[in-house]
């Protein structure tokens, strides 16, 4: 192997462990943001474990505290979301509604009517109105992709390149 093959050689290898790197952040920080919101799908086996004890009261308390939470997040975290604390309070609203209907119980008041305004407020932050970029994120994606895959045809290219 000479000088030039070596060179390629850590050079390959930089830009696969610099992306691995980049990954592993991304995914890191992914998880973080998505620890605060809970999946219809864990709702749905939490509230049935509460209705088959027969504890409509335990899924209530337990669906208040998961939508407090999510909505907490939301207006601590506004600059994060591609949507408007507005919108965000809006589609929790209608994540959780089906879940309140099957315990037979209503969403408490002040939850289905609080406003960004009112919970910033309530939470000493500030309502950043952000403008729905969800129109954007799909070229954000795409973007996203066409670089992942420039990367990857890089990297290929640099360890065929290699050998």
């Amino acid at each position: 192997m000479n000088n030039n093959d070596l060179l390629r050689f850590w050079a390959a290898n930089s830009i696969a462990g610099s992306m691995a790197n980049s990954l592993h952040e991304q995914r890191m920080e992914m998880a973080e943001q998505l620890a605060n919101i809970t999946t219809e799908e864990e709702l749905s086996v939490v509230v049935e474990s509460f209705m088959s004890d027969d504890n409509a009261e335990g899924a209530y308390e337990y669906l208040n505290s998961r939508f407090n939470m999510e909505i907490i997040d939301a207006a601590q975290n506004q600059k994060d979301y591609v949507y408007s604390l507005e919108t965000l309070l809006e589609m929790r609203r209608e994540k959780y509604l089906p879940f309140y209907e099957k315990i037979g119980m209503p969403m408490p008041e002040c939850l289905s009517s609080i406003t960004a305004d009112v919970l910033c407020e309530m939470l000493g932050v500030e309502n950043l109105h952000i403008v729905d970029k969800a129109q954007n994120s799909e070229a954000v994606t795409k973007a996203g992709t066409i670089l992942l895959v420039a990367v990857v045809v890089i990297t290929i290219f640099a360890i065929i390149s290699v050998v």
